[in-house]
């Protein structure tokens, strides 16, 4: 019931602030710089299996380009946002846009949107599926896209030991949407990462994946992260296979973080000085985490966490506002200019992050 109360407000709030256009009163007002963080842009049909939420149509991000512009914004990649900040600035004008993963859309749909609009930003970029591997959760996807997820719950079942948890995976949610939600927390947080992987990757097998073909349809390669980079669009680092940081000894954790920045630095030539956590809430990663990013010279980390982000705002816990083609365009200039954060600032929180 309070969820529902506080996304009736914020639409409230959006549609009295965001349609009437009286949202540009706050902009002079605005106390940081919003970070947009996308997946997929446009509807390829190699990508039919992932999610809706990971998406964007290319009418969709073209209408917010412009409407961005024209409300007087220029958009900046990462870094630059970063170096403004640094100064002890807040430039009112600013937005950052980002794209994590790294997906071939974002060369080959993305990049002529951007190049059409004048705009810039980072793509985050995981170099596993550049060598032929894919992670769980691309498994997971492609499995629940051909079988939904009480059969897919039911084929987990039946190969993990711990029966507590044969018995979860059995007793889904009955709607889809709950039943999905139920099942991806479970593998996420409470199955073991090497028995998950395991699992998921005989099921795939078992219904005709293919690891090499899928990620050679559906990700980067390292010629088109070089296009990227020559066309003033920044390439950061994602780790190489997507894991929980947080699931993970310090070792493997450097093993994963390093590994990207590596693979990354032989691709273009020059340092990586931006990150992204994969997933990217709090829970995520620990202090391991930013004492490796640390110790291997990044710049900069974005988180998934919502907020804008101010001169003293920790550099690698940078905050982001997801967006994909359910945002309501309203609620979404809102964020931009501050409108939801002057409210949060006096007492009423209308983040839905």
């Amino acid at each position: 019931m309070k969820h529902h109360l506080k996304k009736l407000l914020r639409r409230c709030v959006a549609w009295t602030f965001g349609a009437t256009g009286l949202r540009a009163l706050f902009r002079s007002g605005r106390r940081g710089v919003p970070v947009l963080m996308f997946h997929n842009v446009g509807y390829p049909t190699e990508t039919d299996y992932l999610p809706d939420h990971m998406k964007i149509s290319e009418a969709k991000l073209s209408k917010l380009l412009r409407r961005l512009k024209r409300a007087g914004y220029r958009t900046l990649t990462v870094s630059q946002m970063v170096a403004e900040l640094a100064r002890g600035q807040i430039p009112g004008d600013a937005i950052a846009l980002t794209f994590d993963d790294g997906y071939r859309d974002n060369h080959d749909v993305l990049l002529p949107i951007l190049e059409k609009h004048g705009a810039v930003a980072t793509v985050y970029v995981q170099t596993g599926p550049m060598k032929g591997q894919l992670n769980w959760l691309h498994h997971y996807f492609w499995v629940l896209h051909r079988i939904g997820p009480h059969e897919l719950g039911g084929k987990l079942a039946g190969r993990i030991e711990k029966q507590h948890l044969a018995a979860d995976l059995r007793s889904l949610p009955a709607d889809a949407v709950e039943g999905e939600y139920q099942l991806k927390r479970l593998l996420k947080y409470e199955v073991r990462p090497e028995d998950r992987d395991l699992m998921l990757a005989a099921v795939f097998e078992e219904l005709g994946g293919d690891d090499a073909a899928l990620a050679a349809e559906v990700y980067l390669d390292p010629e088109a992260c070089r296009a990227l980079d020559q066309a003033g669009i920044e390439v950061g680092a994602h780790t190489v296979n997507h894991l929980v940081l947080s699931s993970l000894d310090a070792k493997h954790q450097r093993r994963e973080i390093e590994g990207s920045l590596r693979d990354l630095e032989s691709w273009l030539g020059h340092d990586i000085p931006a990150f992204a956590f994969p997933y990217g809430r709090t829970w995520d990663y620990d202090e391991h985490t930013l004492e490796i990013l640390d110790e291997l010279g990044f710049e900069s980390s974005v988180t998934a966490m919502p907020g804008l982000n101010v001169p003293a705002t920790s550099r690698l816990e940078l905050l982001r506002f997801a967006v994909n083609q359910e945002s309501d365009m309203a609620e979404l200039m809102c964020e931009v200019d501050g409108v939801f954060d002057w409210f949060e600032r006096r007492g009423l929180n209308l983040s839905v992050g």
